[in-house]
C-alpha cells in the first residue's frame, strides 16, 4: 500500500542539483517503463550511480520514491498548466485548451509526455494538500478568476474549483491517450466540457 503522505528526508532535496536531477530522471524512467511492481531497487541504484543504503536514506521504500515521483510530475504539470492560462488571462478556458494542444505534440520519448502517461495512471495526484490562503499560488489563482469573472465565493471554492479543473484536464489527457486520438478529437472533446461547465446541458426553459 502505498504510503499516505509521501515525503523524501531532507538529505534528497539538498543533494547537489545534478545528482537529484539524475535520480530523478532514472526514477522518471524506470516507473515508465514498468509498472510499480516489476521496478527493483537494485536497477534505480545502478542507474543513478548510488548506494542501496543511499536510496533509503533517500526513501522509505520504493512506494515512497513512487508517490514523491507522482507528485512531483504533477507539480510540473499543474505549473505548465498555469504558464497557459497566464498567457491568455482573459481567456481562461483558452489557456487550458493551447496546454492541450502543446501536450499533443510531444512524442512518447519526450519527459512531459511521460509524466503525463504515469499521472493518467495513477490516482495519487488527486490528493489535496493544505494550499494556505496566502500562497502566491492562491493569491495567482484567485486573481485569474477574478479577472475571468467567475462566480467564486470563497478561498475553500476556488480551491475546489482548482483541483475540479485540473481533474478535467487530466480526464481529457486520459482519454487522448486511451483512445489514440488526434489533437483535432482532443480538442473538440474538451470543447464539449467547456460548454458544459459554461452553459450547462439543461435548457433554462426546460419545465420540471
Amino acid at each position: 500500500m502505498m504510503e499516505e503522505n509521501p515525503l523524501p528526508s531532507t538529505t534528497f532535496f539538498h543533494l547537489k542539483q545534478a545528482k537529484k536531477e539524475k535520480i530523478d530522471a532514472v526514477l522518471l524512467e524506470e516507473f515508465f517503463s514498468k509498472h510499480i511492481s516489476q521496478v527493483k531497487v537494485s536497477a534505480i541504484v545502478e542507474k543513478s550511480h548510488i548506494s542501496r543504503g543511499a536510496f533509503y536514506k533517500y526513501f522509505q521504500n520504493l512506494e515512497d520514491a513512487y508517490d514523491y515521483a507522482i507528485a512531483d510530475y504533477s507539480n510540473q504539470i499543474h505549473s505548465a498548466i498555469f504558464t497557459f492560462i497566464n498567457r491568455n488571462k482573459n481567456d481562461f478556458f483558452k489557456g487550458i485548451e493551447e496546454y492541450l494542444a502543446w501536450c499533443s505534440q510531444w512524442s512518447p520519448e519526450d519527459d512531459h509526455w511521460k509524466m503525463i502517461h504515469l499521472c493518467t495512471q495513477s490516482n495519487a495526484w488527486t490528493k489535496r494538500d493544505a494550499i494556505p490562503d496566502d500562497s502566491p499560488m492562491i493569491r495567482q489563482w484567485l486573481e485569474l478568476l477574478e479577472e475571468n469573472r467567475f462566480t467564486i465565493h470563497d478561498t475553500q471554492e476556488a480551491v475546489s474549483f482548482l483541483y475540479f479543473i485540473m481533474a478535467v484536464v487530466m480526464d481529457s489527457l486520459t482519454d487522448f491517450i486511451s483512445n489514440e486520438w488526434t489533437a483535432k478529437e482532443l480538442i473538440k472533446d474538451f470543447r464539449y466540457k467547456v460548454q458544459w461547465i459554461k452553459y450547462g446541458i439543461k435548457e433554462e426553459n426546460d419545465e420540471e
